[in-house]
């Protein structure tokens, strides 16, 4: 799974869905084919030494190219860091 930042929110893209993306859809998340590819590409090999607590986001950068960095999933979105109440009130 890879998180793409777009203008319209992150959007998550999972490798099936890789080959099924058509080009009026690339062109509305603003990434090529190939730009795509190679960062889903790259979000897999850092996450090969990461916990299961982050997320592989590609973003573009001032210069027009795509950059990959992990980022920890939110408390609040993170069903598996809910904390559940203790004792009873």
């Amino acid at each position: 799974m890879l998180a793409l930042a777009t203008d319209y929110g992150d959007v998550e893209i999972r490798e099936d869905d890789l080959s099924s993306l058509t080009d009026v859809e690339l062109k509305k998340l603003r990434i090529t084919r190939t730009e795509l590819c190679r960062a889903f590409a790259e979000g897999v090999q850092l996450m090969k030494s990461r916990s299961d607590r982050v997320r592989p986001v590609a973003h573009k950068t001032f210069d027009g190219t795509w950059r990959v960095d992990l980022f920890r999933y939110s408390p609040t979105i993170d069903l598996l860091m809910e904390r559940k109440p203790t004792g009873s009130a």
